[in-house]
């Protein structure tokens, strides 16, 4: 019961977040402050790897931050989902190797995986963070498993400020971030305890 009950929670918040999104003001530039922040990141700088979520509708935008990583000639790896509830990355060198796939999204069309090192970086999507980490995701599970089995790679999640809520409904299996970036700054949650 008290599984259903956080499960109901979490739809009804991520609903009301998603439309707190819609209406965010001077999204472009926001967008620019968050690929700043990140490409001045020492984690990002360093990475052998880097996984990078493909924006779809208002989430944060990427688009920036994948033509300048691949401008950079640095290991870029997009996710693909398939319908077993499993999401894979695969390697990319141009914006053209994506077509749309599950759920409108664009994933990549090729079949070379990442080797997964301390080195590597996973930028994660969400609704909202917390400052300690915790994510509300879109309720496919698809970066809670996928995170879980790799739990060695650096993952920064990013999102605007106003979608840094203080507390979320976060259960055992949610994976956290080990650092959170907004227009606004650069939270390091294993700092905060």
């Amino acid at each position: 019961m008290r599984i259903i009950m956080i499960e109901q929670n979490k739809k009804n918040l991520r609903d009301q977040l998603i439309k707190k999104r819609r209406l965010i003001e001077n999204r472009t530039e926001k967008d620019i402050s968050v690929f700043q922040k990140l490409i001045e990141n020492e984690k990002v700088k360093n990475a052998d790897n880097i996984l990078i979520y493909i924006s779809y509708n208002d989430e944060t935008d990427t688009a920036m931050l994948l033509d300048y990583l691949l401008s950079e000639n640095k290991n870029v790896y997009a996710p693909k989902c398939s319908k077993n509830g499993q999401m894979k990355f695969f390697l990319i060198k141009s914006s053209d190797e994506l077509q749309k796939g599950a759920y409108g999204i664009p994933e990549p069309t090729g079949e070379i995986e990442p080797v997964i090192t301390e080195r590597t970086v996973c930028i994660v999507p969400a609704v909202s963070f917390t400052e300690i980490g915790c994510r509300l995701g879109y309720g496919g599970g698809y970066y809670d498993r996928f995170l879980s089995k790799n739990s060695m790679l650096f993952t920064i999640g990013i999102c605007y400020e106003d979608l840094i809520s203080e507390t979320l409904p976060c259960t055992e299996h949610d994976v956290k971030v080990k650092a959170v970036i907004t227009e606004e700054r650069t939270v390091y949650p294993i700092a905060k305890g």
